[in-house]
């Protein structure tokens, strides 16, 4: 049997911030939540949060993707959360795209997809 996808696990430091953090802030829905242990559907992806111990690391883990309708709201909303843009908005010709550090340290990564014109007849 191949391995089956399950999860992308972050480890974090204050589990009800991070829970806060992706579901008032991004609008994930959130499957369960406990101090030690959360999920959180990201569009049929979950995001399993793991309570890092005093001394193990946070912050290290992989990078999330995200799409948005309205990069720079989004950016405002979550820098009112305690995330931090890491560098400037760049835009390629794909799209607006942003990284940013969430409040326990793990990198964000956030696009606006340009829009594309359909021509007319």
């Amino acid at each position: 049997m191949a391995a089956q996808f399950k999860h992308i696990m972050l480890m974090v430091k204050d589990i009800p911030a991070t829970v806060k953090f992706y579901s008032e802030g991004l609008g994930l829905k959130v499957i369960k939540s406990s101090p030690g242990w959360a999920e959180l559907d990201a569009d049929g992806t979950t995001i399993a949060l793991h309570a890092a111990s005093e001394d193990g690391q946070s912050g290290s883990s992989p990078i999330l993707s995200f799409h948005v309708d309205d990069v720079y709201g989004t950016i405002a909303t979550l820098e009112e959360m305690g995330a931090t843009l890491e560098g400037s908005v760049r835009e390629p010709s794909f799209g607006k795209v942003a990284a940013m550090r969430t409040p326990d340290g793990s990198i964000i990564s956030l696009l606006q997809p340009a829009r594309v014109e359909t021509p007319s007849h």
